[in-house]
């Protein structure tokens, strides 16, 4: 099966921010943002921003003069974003965050919502993060916590399309959620030199008009629903209805609620 299905691009990206973006991030967005204090911040640097759900609320929470720029892997999520946010204001540049293209101590603010998991070589961007923040300056990110303590989660991705991998591809379903160990990443923020490390889980809760709407996001027009269309046809429907009958029976007929859970990291520059 195809290695880059977390990869959204052309339709790709404007479905993900339409979909899975109010179900899935909107609230970490917003929770994120509100978490860090603006005081005496002149510089924002945001990295894996995909199509701007964090970047609207650290507009909102740090206003101009403070400089914000944005920055992504992917252009066509960079382009999204800047078209769906509509604000000079904000700077948006295509970057790996493994390789950031900024000077040392450039940053008084590093943010990084659901992003470090992706990245290759993990320690190196928490190294990066630290040498284009100033003294001083904190690294805030997000990671989900494991997809089988998110009820939801745990069965759009453990219960549903599981099966429909080969068992030596299906670590890549769990990318994502593969994060979740608060000491890992304490440990690796102690070693490229950041001090006041702190984390802690933070639990919110979403929603979603219907059942329906979670069969859109999550599959019909998810990249890994294509996978299964592209390997299983016969199979397609089936799933889709599936999915549809176990939300429903989960979490209620109608507007639904649902529980989600990510660890919050922070730390500071010491010099």
């Amino acid at each position: 099966m195809d290695k880059t299905a977390f990869k959204f691009s052309g339709e790709g990206a404007i479905n993900y921010d339409r979909y899975l973006g109010p179900f899935m991030f909107e609230a970490y967005a917003a929770n994120t943002a509100e978490s860090i204090n603006p005081a005496g911040v002149a510089s924002v640097l945001e990295l894996a921003c995909g199509t701007g759900r964090v970047t609207r609320h650290l507009r909102a929470r740090f206003k101009l003069p403070v400089k914000l720029v944005a920055t992504d892997l992917s252009a066509d999520m960079l382009q999204v974003a800047d078209t769906v946010l509509d604000d000079s204001s904000i700077t948006y540049q295509a970057a790996d965050a493994q390789h950031l293209p900024f000077a040392d101590n450039t940053f008084d603010v590093l943010v990084c919502q659901f992003g470090l998991m992706f990245l290759p070589d993990k320690q190196q961007g928490i190294r990066e993060a630290l040498r284009v923040l100033k003294p001083g300056g904190r690294f805030v990110f997000t990671t989900w916590d494991k997809s089988e303590n998110i009820p939801l989660l745990k069965l759009v991705f453990n219960d549903i399309m599981q099966p429909y991998f080969k068992p030596d591809d299906r670590a890549r379903l769990f990318v994502p959620f593969s994060l979740h160990d608060p000491a890992v990443l304490e440990g690796w923020m102690a070693s490229a030199g950041f001090g006041d490390v702190k984390w802690e889980r933070v639990g919110l809760q979403s929603g979603a008009a219907s059942a329906d709407a979670i069969v859109e996001a999550y599959f019909l027009k998810h990249s890994l629903g294509k996978e299964i269309m592209d390997n299983h046809p016969a199979e397609y429907d089936k799933m889709a209805a599936r999915y549809k009958e176990e939300i429903e029976r989960q979490f209620g007929h109608g507007e639904l609620r649902y529980d989600l859970a990510a660890w919050r990291v922070s730390g500071r520059k010491e010099k």
